[in-house]
């Protein structure tokens, strides 16, 4: 949805992500890969059921994808009023993007241009288009170790993830522990880290939760914090600073 509206306006790319977010809640009952699938990752060997599962999560990624490309074939409009958001932007009419806001200090810091992914990334405020999901500031940072750290796609052959899939039925979770099994280990054990330090710091992982612990007027300050405290987790991850050039360089214009 990024993608398709970083050259449109910002409320069009909200209405687009709502109308997404709700369809994807409504089809699978949850946006929340634990509830989709059953797995608690953090049980050791839960993993096995999720590899068992794994064409269950390839249909969600299908349909997801189909999604996208319907909402695109809709013509643009105004929300209906069906379409009203489950909370209020927190902030009025002032614009305020919560991942932007992480990206620009990890910008600043690493002296890096990234002007396209700062466009694609305005969907995530407000958890998802201002319906309280998981907070923008944390896909900020998990965006940014992604990038950072992400594999390139060729080294993701479905031949490796098989032989993965093997070692995890029998080692369970321990097998994310190896990041040499599979590339994207390394990027899964930082975001791993960075999610647990950011629930451990605010208590939740979800907007609407965090933001139920101040009041609205303070909602700015408190995410302006928030948004601080992720930039220097994420980049305290990043401590391959050639890594994170070499990664970064596709995003910039």
């Amino acid at each position: 949805m990024g993608l398709y509206n970083q050259d449109h306006d910002s409320d069009r790319l909200c209405r687009d992500c709502v109308k997404y977010y709700r369809r994807f809640v409504r089809r699978f009952g949850s946006s929340k890969c634990r509830d989709i699938t059953g797995v608690r990752f953090k049980e050791g060997y839960d993993i096995r059921r999720f590899f068992l599962k794994g064409i269950r999560c390839l249909r969600v990624v299908y349909t997801s994808i189909k999604s996208v490309f319907d909402i695109m074939q809709i013509p643009a409009g105004r929300l209906s009023s069906k379409c009203t958001y489950r909370i209020k932007p927190p902030f009025g009419t002032e614009q305020f993007y919560c991942a932007n806001a992480v990206l620009l200090r990890i910008e600043s810091r690493l002296d890096l241009n990234l002007g396209s992914i700062l466009r694609v990334s305005q969907g995530f405020s407000g958890g998802i288009g201002f319906q309280g999901d998981v907070c923008g500031a944390l896909m900020g940072g998990v965006l940014a170790l992604g990038i950072a750290y992400g594999p390139e796609l060729q080294m993701t052959q479905p031949t490796k993830l098989f032989r993965t899939g093997l070692v995890a039925m029998k080692e369970g979770g321990k097998v994310f522990q190896n990041e040499h099994l599979h590339p994207s280990f390394r990027t899964s054990l930082h975001v791993g880290k960075l999610y647990g330090k950011f629930v451990s710091e605010f208590g939740s992982a979800d907007c609407i939760d965090i933001l139920g612990k101040v009041s609205r007027s303070k909602n700015r300050d408190f995410c302006e914090e928030i948004a601080q405290s992720t930039a220097q987790l994420a980049l305290d991850f990043i401590s391959d600073l050639d890594i994170c050039r070499r990664q970064f360089w596709f995003f910039t214009d």
